[in-house]
């Protein structure tokens, strides 16, 4: 979340929070909410805070204050087959193609919701974030 502004605008304020956004272009955007509607974009979900910080701060156009706010995943989001997954994946796979991966199995899975593939792909990038840190941490 982008917030920017002070007061509420009902009453004369200039406040305008808005979410990050995945664009068509495929790039990060902080829209309105209706504007977000309109285009039908997506949300944008990160597997990590400080990931989700750093695309944040390059998105802002209006220098306002950044914050990564976590989202509960919807119960649709298969987690701990998810995790099972990625755990059988090796620690060096790109990013890009478990991504990919796992938006294809989304979909063949009967996934038309984009939020919901998005949510599905952060998790399994999550998923593959804590496996690589205790790679690292164990020097394996």
């Amino acid at each position: 979340m982008e917030f920017y502004g002070q007061g509420d605008p009902y009453f004369g304020g200039t406040a305008a929070d808005w979410a990050l956004y995945k664009t068509e272009d495929g790039g990060h955007a902080f829209i309105s909410a209706a504007d977000a509607q309109r285009r039908k974009l997506v949300r944008a979900y990160f597997p990590t805070e400080a990931e989700a910080e750093k695309a944040g701060a390059a998105a802002s156009t209006r220098k306002g204050s950044i914050s990564a706010l976590p989202v509960k995943p919807r119960l649709e989001v298969p987690t701990a087959q998810i995790s099972w997954i990625v755990g059988n994946k090796h620690v060096g796979e790109a990013d890009g193609e478990l991504a990919e991966d796992f938006a294809d199995r989304a979909k063949r899975a009967g996934a038309a919701d984009a939020d919901l593939i998005a949510q599905i792909v952060a998790d399994a990038l999550a998923c593959h974030r804590a496996n690589q840190a205790l790679v690292a941490h164990f020097r394996l």
